[in-house]
């Protein structure tokens, strides 16, 4: 006579109890399908050391680009420019900024560090930069050498969330998001000012 196994009796009794039955939903299993397709397709792997990241993105962004269907036929289409327009309408550019800026005290770095990342992923090269034969981006002129400590100066008073280059005019971010030109801003907050309102803190 043989014998029953444990794991043989425990399955034939939840099917009677039904305490062990699991409804599974279906969609759940489709997203979680999808999402594993995605990693790999994009080719990377989910990287618990980096606060999880996929490639070096937030997986949240991740997500939030995969849901969304004009970024996503863009990429798959290989239209750099559209996937790039996109992705700058969503924001994203900025939250993966603001991922990665506790990381970073100089905002220059930052921004190099990002459109590198952007780059080995998308293979799109942000105006204010060109690509090598090593596929390393370089700045295409030199920024404006106090635009560095105006900004760390800045960021620590809240007045400014982040900054862009666009067409070679230096942009910084409100909190609000608004987008106002590095130097009509940094003439109603010069370096005095914005030293002042630290030592006020």
């Amino acid at each position: 006579m043989h014998r029953t196994s444990t794991r043989t009796r425990l399955l034939a009794k939840a099917g009677k109890s039904g305490k062990f039955r699991v409804a599974l939903d279906m969609r759940s299993i489709k997203g979680l399908i999808y999402f594993a397709t995605m990693v790999a397709v994009l080719g990377g792997t989910i990287s618990f050391t980096e606060f999880g990241t996929i490639r070096g993105v937030p997986v949240s962004v991740v997500l939030q680009f995969l849901r969304d269907d004009s970024a996503r036929n863009a990429y798959f289409s290989g239209d750099k420019q559209q996937l790039h327009d996109r992705m700058d309408h969503m924001g994203i550019e900025e939250e993966v900024k603001a991922f990665y800026r506790p990381k970073f005290r100089d905002e220059a770095e930052l921004d190099q560090y990002i459109h590198q990342l952007f780059y080995n992923i998308t293979g799109y090269v942000g105006t204010a930069y060109e690509v090598n034969a090593k596929g390393v981006l370089a700045l295409k002129k030199v920024r404006d050498p106090a635009f560095r400590q105006w900004f760390q100066l800045a960021y620590r008073v809240g007045i400014v969330d982040g900054s862009r280059e666009e067409a070679g005019v230096q942009y910084v971010i409100s909190p609000s998001g608004g987008l106002v030109p590095y130097k009509q801003f940094s003439s109603l907050f010069p370096l005095d000012t914005l030293k002042m309102m630290i030592n006020q803190k």
